[in-house]
Order: C-alpha cells, then structure tokens, then sequence
C-alpha cells in the first residue's frame, strides 16, 4: 500500500507541474500554466508540501496583485484547521479584486473549490457577505460566520481561455471580501459527461452513504484523484453496511471514486423496502434544476450468484432508470455510476427514491451521492439574480 501511494504521489506531482508556456507582460501570473493548482492566500511562505509530500501549495503572491494578508491566530476547540486556513488575505480597497490563473488548456473541464475562514481576523466580530465569480460569472455569494467550520465553495466548469479569472466582488459598501485558499484541479473528460460549456456545477453536497467520520481520513490523495471532499454519513432509518476489506486506490470506471466511498453503503431493511432521500435547495430561490450523480456497488460479499440487486431510480415520483447494482466480490464487475440530469426542482427540494426492480432478490442500497445545481454561465453575473449562501 505505502508503495502505492508513493507512485501516486508521484504522478500527482508530475501532472501538478507546470507547463512553461511564454505569457504576455502585461499578465499578473508567471509564465507556467498548470494542470493542477493550490493557492495558500495570503501565506507569507514560499511554496511548500504537505506533509505526505503529494499536494504542492503555492503563496498567492503570483496571482494576484493587491491587498493584505492576515495569518489567523485562532485557536479550535472542534479540530485543528488544515494549514491553508491560517492564513488570509482580504481586499479592504476596490469593488472587485481578481486571480488569474493560467490553466494548461489541453484540460477543459475543471474543479475549483474557494475556502473561507473568517477567524475573526479583524476583531470585530462581524463577519459579512460578497460575491465570488469565475471569468465574470457568478460563482456564488459568500457568507462568512462566527463557526469554526469553514466555508467551501466548489464548482465545475469548462474553461475558455488560458486563464480563468476568479473574482471576489463587493455589493454594498460595508463588505471585505476576503479567502483563504483556492485550488484549481483538472478533470478526465468523462466527468459530468452533461456538462456543457454554457452550464457550470454548483456543488451542494458530496455524500459517502454509511460511513462514519473517520472513513473520511481515508479518503486522501492516493485515493482521490480528482480532488474531491466526501462528507460521511450514517443513516439511522437504514441498513448501514460496509465492506470487511478495503482495497487501495481509486476505481477506474466513470469519474474514478475512491475504494473507501463505494465499499460503504446504506441498504433498506427489507426487499420491498425503498431508500427516500430529500435535498433541499430553498436559500436558492431560483435554482430550477439539479445535475445528480448516484453510485452503486453492494460492498457485502454474496457467494450465490443467483442473488442479484436491480434498483429504479426516481426523481420528484418520475421514474428515470433503472440500475443493475455490481458486488464487490465479483471483480469482473464494476460500481455502477448513473447520472440524472435534467432533475427539476419541485418547490425548492429534489426528492430521490431508490426502490427494487421486479428482478432484484436484495434490498435496495446506496452508497453515495453528488448533488449539483445547474449554473448557467453564458451570461454575466450581474444578470444573475439567484442567491446561493452558505
């Protein structure tokens, strides 16, 4: 295993690095353009590694040219912050304080994720809300807190040029946006296969269906390719069910999910039992569709091959798909990886049911999910009248 994560620590690095390609002088950024980018904002620290030597952070010095940076010196009771959550920089100055980061354009499509901790840097106790946008689009309205989580925002999106703008905008005169990392990361191009370049991903959440959280500290680069956070959760209305053994590495079918994600699962307690789920979108008023991504794999090893597991999927009581779920003890298989899009929005919540097919001889099951909104970025944000605050 440790000579696993080795070589893929390794590859990691070497698809991080950057790509020497000449940039015009009038640019803030450097002359590379990257694959794969983590930015500490508002570190004093040149670029360094975190600790397993796999993830490189750079200082934001490079892609940015204004403001101030603050190093927070606030101690967690809940949990100690990853290091990029030390350390800020905000913009007490202009309407709009932008990055610009080169991105190797062979990659179109994108994960970006912006973090926020406020920490009271500033002593006042009152954090405050702005804007984020991405090449001039609306990204998402930030609201900062008090709480000692931080705040992530995370979207995909098909980049245009060789750069991406990403931009922190004030709307009333009282507001300092501020941010304390962001991190571009490519995609294979099978991810969200429906993404367009007029359509960009709003990630609402990322779900590991019956594992708890210290299956989280699982989920690491090794595993993760594509950079992705898992939140875990259990289930008490369910079976929460997990696989005795769990391989290293990633899967290699459609979007790569991680072992320790699909050896996880909750199950109904009987087969003609069906699994309801609700998401609920109501602070954005005006969100109309959801982009869903479901994954199935039964992580319990079943040694008689006539018990087999077929799901039906529907969304708002429509009947989209229906699924044929591998085992994990059958190699030959693979997870199942089945895409709803479009999913209206009835109201302000998506209702998923999973219930058995007529074939199927198990309980329904599922291990995790990615729940997306839908953001239509061929118009400038300031013809964006949705609200979406965390």
């Amino acid at each position: 295993m440790d000579q696993l994560k080795l070589v893929v620590a390794l590859l990691l690095k070497i698809s991080a690095l950057p790509f020497q390609t000449v940039a015009s002088s009038s640019k803030v950024y450097p002359y590379n353009t990257y694959t794969t980018l983590h930015i500490d904002c508002g570190s004093p620290n040149p670029t360094y590694s975190t600790p397993d030597r796999i993830l490189e952070w750079h200082t934001d010095q490079d892609f940015i040219k204004s403001e101030k940076n603050q190093i927070i010196k606030i101690l967690l009771t809940k949990h100690t912050l990853i290091q990029t959550m030390n350390t800020l920089r905000f913009f007490p100055k202009g309407n709009k304080n932008c990055y610009n980061l080169p991105l190797f354009t062979q990659y179109k499509k994108f994960l970006f994720r912006a973090g926020f901790y406020y920490g009271n840097y500033d002593g006042l106790s009152k954090p405050l809300s702005f804007r984020l946008e991405i090449d001039g689009k609306f990204w998402a309205n930030v609201t900062a807190s008090l709480s000692e989580e931080p705040v992530y925002h995370e979207l995909f999106y098909i980049i245009k040029g060789e750069k991406v703008t990403v931009c922190l905008v004030r709307t009333t005169d009282d507001e300092v946006p501020f941010i304390s990392f962001l991190e571009a990361t490519k995609l294979l191009s099978e991810s969200c296969k429906f993404l367009d370049n007029n359509t960009a991903l709003y990630l609402h959440s990322r779900i590991n269906y019956g594992a708890n959280e210290s299956v989280e500290q699982t989920v690491d680069v090794s595993t993760e390719i594509n950079n992705r956070i898992w939140k875990s959760k259990e289930l008490p209305d369910y079976l929460n069910i997990h696989s005795d053994v769990t391989p290293s590495g990633h899967l290699f079918y459609e979007n790569s999910p991680p072992w320790p994600v699909t050896v996880y699962a909750i199950q109904a307690h009987n087969i003609t039992d069906s699994i309801y789920l609700a998401f609920d979108f109501s602070p954005q008023t005006t969100i109309q569709q959801a982009y869903l991504v479901l994954y199935f794999m039964d992580p319990l090893y079943r040694s008689s091959p006539n018990q087999t597991s077929r799901v039906k999927i529907y969304a708002n009581n429509n009947k989209l798909v229906v699924a044929d779920v591998p085992n994990f003890g059958r190699y030959e298989e693979k997870c199942q990886v089945v895409t709803l899009f479009p999913v209206p929005i009835v109201g302000s919540v998506a209702d998923v049911t999973i219930s058995p097919a007529e074939s199927s001889t198990l309980a329904p099951l599922l291990n995790a999910i990615k729940v997306f909104s839908t953001i239509d970025v061929s118009k400038p944000a300031h013809l964006f009248k949705g609200k979406r605050k965390t």
